[in-house]
């Protein structure tokens, strides 16, 4: 087992649910997003529509997207997952060796979670097998160069080399070190090159209103004008992205 994996057995053992993963309205603001994404790629028109969550923690976020004649699927290394329902079913796994037959899933969710894995590209190699061949995955996650970590809130804490980081964590009393790998956007594309990739970040930029994202990117708002013009002048640093994953045939 890598080291975040040990990492993640020791997190899951200590998880209390005092978490914004149990947050019923936050986790139904991200489901609304991502739905409006899977909408716009005509994701839900197939009949008994297949969803595979990785990383589903409390399942909420898939039970919102499951519809009633389709079947949902979660798995996470967390042991508070959701519980099983007439069409929703959970199992702890491991998302870089799923149990899973390949091309099982119409639909994968990766949201935030990559950073998360020891081996990304192994990740990426899974959620293509068990993808059909007209599936799509809605892949979004971190930045390495976003001038603030988003797990812990510290500046420039994923740009430093990892000892430095993991001391940065013990100044800060986060704690003993930074599990987290975050990649930069270049790398993030190269390891999506086997993919056919569809950017969404700036369509949600554009259109906060179409992608249920007013919340974080109000209209006519301070916000929305620094991330167009991040997005625009400096897309280095933006904080994150959102991507639809197609197979390459």
């Amino acid at each position: 087992m890598g080291e975040l994996k040990n990492k993640a057995a020791r997190y899951a053992e200590s998880f209390d649910g005092a978490s914004p993963l149990s947050d019923e309205d936050n986790r139904s603001r991200k489901a609304a997003k991502i739905r409006a994404v899977l909408e716009a790629e005509g994701s839900f028109e197939h009949p008994g529509v297949r969803i595979l969550d990785i990383g589903c923690s409390f399942g909420i976020i898939l039970e919102q997207l499951t519809p009633a004649n389709g079947l949902g699927v979660g798995v996470d290394m967390d042991r508070s997952i959701g519980r099983d329902a007439d069409n929703l079913a959970f199992a702890r796994a491991d998302a870089e060796n799923l149990p899973f037959r390949s091309g099982s899933f119409d639909i994968v969710v990766c949201n935030h979670v990559y950073e998360h894995t020891d081996n990304a590209s192994r990740l990426l190699s899974e959620i293509s097998r068990v993808m059909s061949d007209d599936a799509v995955c809605y892949f979004a996650g971190p930045n390495k160069y976003e001038p603030v970590e988003p797990h812990y809130g510290l500046p420039f804490l994923s740009w430093l080399p990892r000892r430095l980081a993991d001391a940065y964590m013990r100044l800060a009393g986060k704690g003993d070190s930074y599990p987290e790998q975050p990649y930069s956007r270049p790398r993030l594309r190269k390891l999506l090159a086997d993919f056919v990739v569809t950017d969404y970040t700036e369509k949600i930029v554009q259109d906060p209103l179409k992608f249920e994202a007013t919340d974080i990117l109000p209209p006519r708002s301070v916000k929305r004008w620094v991330a167009k013009a991040m997005l625009r002048l400096a897309p280095f640093f933006f904080p994150g992205f959102v991507y639809v994953l197609r197979k390459s045939v």
